[in-house]
């Protein structure tokens, strides 16, 4: 998995490839609510969503949800600390 300016790529020589954008939302107190729904979109836009209500995912899928996740909390705003 290599991650360039808010694009993240994996390859596989099974899969081929998948390029991701970054979420261009991040959390803050005040839109929590707006972020879930935000996340959902965006995870089962990029066919990530399964990795979240199921157990049985790829390990691909799984860390790329896992990784669009952690992208909106990283580089949060002060006022959520």
């Amino acid at each position: 998995m290599v991650k360039k300016g808010g694009t993240v790529s994996t390859s596989s020589k099974c899969e081929g490839e998948m390029v991701l954008s970054a979420p261009s939302f991040k959390l803050s107190k005040t839109n929590y609510y707006i972020c879930v729904i935000n996340m959902e979109v965006y995870l089962d836009s990029h066919d990530l969503w399964q990795a979240i209500v199921e157990e049985n995912v790829s390990e691909k899928k799984d860390r790329l949800a896992l990784l669009a996740i952690f992208s909106i909390i990283s580089g949060r705003d002060d006022d959520y600390a």
